[in-house]
Formats: C-alpha cells, sequence, structure tokens
C-alpha cells in the first residue's frame, strides 16, 4: 500500500464524522455518558457471545449465559482474559469479514506477539480519536508536522510526505554529528508541531543545546514511553513547547491523555477501564468484531477511589507506573528506544531481554525460544536490530531459560536491563 493509499484510508470523510461524535462525548454530563458506556458494552458483549467461537467457548465454561449480563455493573462477572489466553486463537475470535481484516502485532518481548485483527472502520475510529486529541491541542491536519518516532531505521536519514505535509526524521541516527544536518531539515520544515517517543525528543533537546542551537514549536505530542518530568521539564523550557502526553496500548484496549491540567483522563467511549492494584482490567470498545473484554493490561495506574462507576468515566488518575522503555546507548552518543519493536513478528519467541553493560561492549540479547525458533526468525530479527543500532554496533545472542532472564524483586519484567559496568 504506497503513501498516498494509507492517508485517504486514515483522513476521509468517515474520520471527520467521527470526530464529531467525539467532540459530543465530551460535552455529555456524567450520567448521559454513563448511559452510552452501558448500550456500548452490552453491544460489545452480545455480539462477542452471540458470534465469537473463543467467546462463546470461554463464557460457556464459566458459565456465563447472555442474559446474565444486563448492564455495564456486571462485568465483573465476566472472566479476566490475558494475553496468553488469547495467544494464537485470533481466528476464533475474529467474526468479521475476512476480506476486510488488517493484521496487527503487540510487540514479542513478554511472550510471541500477540496478532490482533482490525476492520477499516476500526483504524478510522482509532485515528478519529488521536486526530481529535491533536485539534483541542492546537495542531489541524494539514498544518506541518514533525515525526521521531523510531519510524525510519539508522539507513534512512529522513523522508518527507507531502500529502500529509509530515517530516519524518532517522531518531537512532541523532547523535553530536548530526544534529546540525536534522537541525537544517527541521528550520526548512518548519513545524507547527511535533510527535515523538519522549527519549528522543530530549535526546535532540540536548544535543541541540551542545551546539548552542535554538528551536521552538507550539506543541509536542509523545506516547508509547513513560514521561518523566525530567523530561518534560526539559523539553517544555528548551522547545519553549506544550507536551500533550497520550497512555496507550497496542492491542488498543485503553488510551489515557494529558490534559490542561497535567492530569490524565480517558478517552470517552474508547474502552472500559478497571484500575487494580497491579493492573488495569479493560474492555475495548472501538474494535468490535475483534472483541477484547476484561483484558488485563501489566501495567499499574495509580487512582484516588475505588467507585468503579466514577472511574468509568473520570478516575483521579495519580500516576502512571510500569510503562518504562528504556534505551541503549550507543558509542556515536546516539540512543536508540523502543527496542520492543525488533522482535515484532517472531513467532517463535517466548521471551526476550536485552542487557547493556558498557557501551564499549557488545548488547548481550537473551532469548527464550519455543522448538520450531529457526533460521528465518533469526534473520528477521538481526535484520530489523542492525537497522535500529546499526551494523558498528557489536551484539550476541545468548540462547536461555526464562529463569535466566532478570526480574524485579515484585517479579516485573523490564526489556532492557542497563548495567552501566563492565561484563563479569
Amino acid at each position: 500500500m504506497n503513501d498516498f493509499i494509507k492517508y485517504y484510508a486514515k483522513n476521509n470523510f468517515l474520520t471527520q464524522k467521527k470526530m464529531k461524535e467525539i467532540d459530543a462525548f465530551y460535552k455529555l454530563d456524567k450520567n448521559a455518558l454513563l448511559e452510552k458506556y452501558n448500550a456500548e458494552f452490552l453491544k460489545v458483549f452480545r455480539a462477542a457471545i452471540t458470534h465469537s467461537p473463543f467467546y462463546k467457548n470461554l463464557y460457556g465454561q464459566h458459565g456465563v449465559q447472555i442474559t446474565d449480563i444486563k448492564d455495564i455493573t456486571d462485568i465483573k462477572k465476566l472472566p479476566i482474559t490475558t494475553r496468553e489466553d488469547l495467544q494464537d486463537k485470533e481466528d476464533q475470535i475474529f467474526f468479521g469479514n475476512k476480506k476486510l481484516k488488517i493484521n496487527g502485532y503487540t510487540s514479542g518481548t513478554t511472550g510471541t506477539p500477540l496478532v490482533i485483527y482490525r476492520t477499516p472502520l476500526n483504524v478510522i475510529n482509532e485515528q478519529a480519536y488521536a486526530f481529535y486529541y491533536r485539534l483541542i491541542n492546537g495542531y489541524k491536519m494539514g498544518q506541518k508536522y514533525l515525526s521521531i518516532r523510531g519510524t525510519l531505521d539508522r539507513n534512512t536519514t529522513h523522508k518527507y510526505f507531502k500529502r500529509a505535509n509530515t517530516l519524518y526524521i532517522s531518531s537512532p541516527n541523532i547523535n553530536e554529528g548530526t544534529i546540525d544536518f536534522y537541525y537544517k531539515l527541521i528550520k526548512n520544515h518548519n513545524p507547527v508541531a511535533v510527535e515523538a517517543f519522549p527519549s528522543y525528543l530530549y535526546k535532540i533537546c540536548q544535543e541541540l543545546e551542545k551546539k548552542g542551537l535554538e528551536w521552538h514549536v507550539p506543541n509536542a505530542f509523545t506516547s508509547s514511553e513513560t514521561l518523566y518530568d525530567f523530561e518534560r521539564q526539559k523539553i517544555e523550557n528548551f522547545l519553549q513547547t506544550k507536551i500533550h502526553d497520550l497512555y496507550g496500548n497496542a492491542e488498543r484496549t485503553i488510551m489515557l491523555t494529558k490534559g490542561k491540567d497535567d492530569k490524565y483522563s480517558p478517552a470517552p467511549l474508547y474502552s472500559i477501564n478497571e484500575f487494580e492494584e497491579e493492573q488495569i482490567i479493560t474492555t475495548a470498545l472501538t474494535n468490535i468484531k475483534f472483541p477484547f473484554i476484561r483484558y488485563a493490561v501489566r501495567d499499574k495506574i495509580v487512582v484516588n477511589g475505588n467507585d468503579f462507576m466514577q472511574n468509568i468515566v473520570a478516575p483521579d488518575i495519580v500516576r502512571i507506573e510500569g510503562r518504562s522503555t528504556d534505551t541503549l546507548d550507543l558509542k556515536d552518543g546516539s540512543i536508540v528506544g523502543c527496542i520492543d519493536h525488533a522482535f515484532k513478528g517472531l513467532h517463535h519467541l517466548e521471551y526476550a531481554q536485552v542487557h547493556q553493560y558498557t557501551v564499549q561492549e557488545p548488547i548481550e540479547i537473551k532469548m527464550v525460544v519455543r522448538p520450531d525458533f529457526g533460521s528465518n526468525d533469526l534473520e528477521l530479527f538481526k535484520s530489523k536490530f542492525v537497522n535500529m543500532v546499526g551494523k558498528d554496533t557489536p551484539y550476541f545472542i545468548t540462547y536461555c531459560k526464562r529463569e535466566n532472564l532478570t526480574f524485579s524483586s515484585v517479579n516485573k519484567f523490564k526489556l532492557v536491563i542497563k548495567h552501566n559496568k563492565p561484563r563479569k
């Protein structure tokens, strides 16, 4: 699919129509909004139990019948699902037109990537939420835009997409030796907004500051990584910008956006979120043909209060934990984030973990693989990883068991382990 088709698949009159619906959601009072949540939940549940072989079987095993779920308050009668429950069952979950399904994947670092089927309508809905968030924060589609999100690998320095008026720059290539080149590109493009992983935007600010180069941009949209306070302060002060951060996941079962009060709140009618002590239980409302119902997201979001109905529409979110994506440091001063992208598409990988000791030493990649992990998987990983870190960055692979990986004191998994000392 070329760029022109991709652009109009995501930007059309249906996207505009959905954006108007979202705008109306924001204007509803609490009771009216809860009524809509209730209706959407029942629609998703009834479609799943009626048409999805996976959910028919799951609810049958738990003795749940369609008449048992009368409104949204009955949601806790349904079993919680995990990635492991859904693994390799995508064809049993999906019940839409097979000709219209679009494949998507989660990252594969804590298990084989989960295959997700989307539909054109689901893609439109997703884009509408993202575009609406940008719109209410000062960016209109078609204005000059800069993207620093790891879209390009180290072999492509930059790319300009005229139709979307967007300049893409290769985030893994940003370092002291390339910053003058990228500065000229950015200044010539003169974007009114930038989207980026926080770590990359922080990095570019550091390199610009070292060279005494100034760049100001009104709005910055960040996502996919934890936005740390030190990063936010540096970025906003240096770029004289306002950061708008979005929390979500690859499964598209939750979307929290940071408002003008610097607090996160759920995008209305996007999902139903149950905030538990060590995880969030999410029910997606935007992909009815591939349902995620009471799906566990293993991040921790701290909220004040445990009123279920209140937390659906307006939770008091204190902070988001567990979403940190560490970066790798390269010899030339570059940093590479979102390393999970290197493991996408490896269907026979159970776990992976990247260990960096010092920048002078080879990076160690520990892999826990299935018996059918073969040369195709290995070559695919090598190709992606080298594109991210460059062919001059040494690394080696260690095959091991899960117990040989590093976990936190509370058994939480991290993809990148930074040792900051020589390897023994």
